[in-house]
């Protein structure tokens, strides 16, 4: 797509990944100066600015108040947050979560689940704390020996202790989304961004054709695939990179900045 075709004065609805695209892909929660003053920027032309996130909404959160941002889709497509305030929230399928889960056992991978918005996970044992060194400081654990899967509601993500080559024993986690940042766990959690997205613009009484998503990882792939318009940053992987519309510098080198200046959504300065 031509630069011209990028330029419309139209409102636009612009969402932001957070991790690598927002921030620093450098050093943890980092949001570069520039990229402070692009959303600034962005917001007083009239546009609508937003964070796009696979992030719990207690973490998301967070970071959005911490920056002034008051609109949100976190929890990987499945929370609204708008206005400041989470207007809409939905767990996973229970029924699909809990096949996996027991799937998972019968396999021999220890798990750990989330029912609340907080860091807590509950696990039947230490295996999982023993195995996943790694989550200590991303999750809180609890122990509870009489967990019964078949009673638990209202899930919103669970971990498994499982390897990179040992995914393939359980590819129904593809049928909700999945993320790993640790060898020793995946975590499985929504990641279609986009279908929050599309709930926001209409929240806000918007256009679905004037939306721009910004992103960098493999969690940001189904919005890239969806939105009529994205810029990949230049520290995204490559599969995203093939997806753009626009690829832009880094993160750490004022891509967001460059991204709106070239496609005139900002002045320059």
């Amino acid at each position: 797509m031509s630069k011209k075709e990028g330029t419309d004065m139209k409102r636009k609805y612009f969402f932001f990944d957070i991790d690598g695209t927002l921030t620093s892909s450098k050093v943890f929660n980092l949001v570069p100066e520039s990229t402070k003053r692009a959303l600034c920027a962005l917001e007083a032309q009239g546009h609508f600015v937003a964070i796009a996130t696979g992030r719990a909404h207690f973490r998301a959160k967070e970071f959005a108040q911490e920056h002034g941002i008051q609109n949100m889709v976190c929890e990987g497509g499945n929370g609204l947050y708008f206005g400041g305030k989470l207007i809409a929230y939905e767990p996973l399928a229970d029924d699909l979560a809990i096949a996996i889960m027991k799937k998972a056992e019968a396999l021999g991978f220890p798990l750990a689940v989330s029912l609340t918005d907080d860091r807590i996970r509950l696990t039947k044992d230490e295996r999982f704390v023993k195995q996943c060194p790694g989550a200590q400081g991303f999750v809180e654990l609890q122990v509870e020996p009489h967990l019964d899967l078949d009673a638990l509601h209202h899930i919103r993500r669970f971990m498994i202790a499982m390897r990179p080559d040992e995914e393939a024993k359980l590819p129904e986690i593809k049928q909700i989304g999945m993320m790993r940042y640790d060898d020793s766990f995946v975590i499985v959690e929504p990641d279609d961004k986009y279908k929050g997205i599309l709930r926001m613009v209409k929240e806000a009484g918007g256009d679905p054709q004037d939306i721009v998503v910004f992103g960098d990882g493999l969690n940001d792939r189904k919005m890239f695939e969806q939105a009529p318009f994205s810029i990949a940053m230049g520290n995204a992987i490559p599969q995203l990179k093939m997806l753009a519309n626009y690829v832009s510098d880094d993160s750490d080198h004022d891509g967001i900045w460059n991204a709106c200046v070239h496609f005139n959504w900002i002045e320059p300065k």
